[in-house]
């Protein structure tokens, strides 16, 4: 038969596939919540910040800890509700902010889903000339990863956890004000990237949707324009040809930043 010619992990690709192009063009944020003594964080899965559409799966969490001035811990406890998961921390002295990696996870979409996904990424540069649209026949598969960081304490705003795609504060958005700008640096394995498309918003603008965009330069900094008080984010992402092409076709790393003004 067909099938035995397929390896098992093509089988479960494509089973997933038109499952996941449902849910893949979502954003990963942490929003956090101080508490009496203790600080919730959400784990959320949506394009309408702060909600949530859908909850990962726990065991899809690769790393995901809270950073103080001089340590950090891990997060392994969570609590799962209808549409994302949750963890509390004690207040601790120095608590600064979270991280979260999640494991890179598959999927493959068909070459006119795939258009569609690089344009509202504004990221056609960066498939070109593998893929090019209207030439490009095949299913494209992709495996992506995602990183997130929420700040606790805006005194936070350079701190470096050294994720492989990161987004890195270059002034603290407490001083910037309610009209302002703060410039960001994108990283990536450690080394800033330039062309990237960086958007943000605020839970009080579009509905919580895309409010501005900017563009990283030779230094990776991009310039982010700041509307108003309230809880924003800062959002960005790759996506360059696999490594492993006989598995892959193409690899993503989405990453984001939450914080309060």
């Amino acid at each position: 038969m067909e099938m035995q010619n397929q390896t098992f992990f093509e089988i479960i690709i494509y089973a997933i596939s038109a499952f996941s192009t449902l849910i893949f063009g979502h954003n990963l944020w942490l929003v956090a919540k101080d508490q009496q003594n203790e600080i919730e964080i959400e784990i959320v899965t949506s394009d309408k910040f702060p909600e949530s559409d859908m909850g990962i799966k726990p065991e899809r969490v690769k790393d995901f800890r809270v950073f103080s001035e001089n340590d950090s811990f891990e997060i392994a406890d969570f609590q799962t509700s209808e549409n994302s998961l949750i963890s509390k921390i004690d207040k601790i002295k120095n608590t600064e902010l979270a991280a979260l990696e999640i494991y890179p996870h598959p999927i493959v979409l068909e070459a006119d889903k795939f258009v569609r996904y690089i344009k509202s990424e504004e990221a056609e540069n960066f498939v070109a000339p593998d893929f090019i649209e209207g030439e490009t026949l095949e299913p494209q598969r992709e495996s992506y990863a995602k990183f997130a960081k929420v700040m606790f304490d805006n005194q936070s705003f350079a701190r470096n956890v050294g994720h492989q795609f990161e987004i890195v504060l270059q002034e603290n958005p407490s001083e910037i004000g309610e009209d302002g700008v703060i410039p960001v640096k994108v990283l990536f394995d450690g080394k800033p990237i330039e062309n990237l498309r960086v958007s943000s918003g605020s839970e009080n603008l579009k509905g919580g949707k895309y409010s501005a965009h900017s563009r990283t330069d030779e230094n990776g900094v991009a310039k982010i324009k700041i509307s108003g008080k309230g809880l924003w984010f800062i959002r960005t992402h790759y996506i360059r040809s696999h490594l492993k092409r006989n598995e892959f076709d193409w690899e993503s790393f989405w990453a984001s930043i939450t914080f309060r003004i």
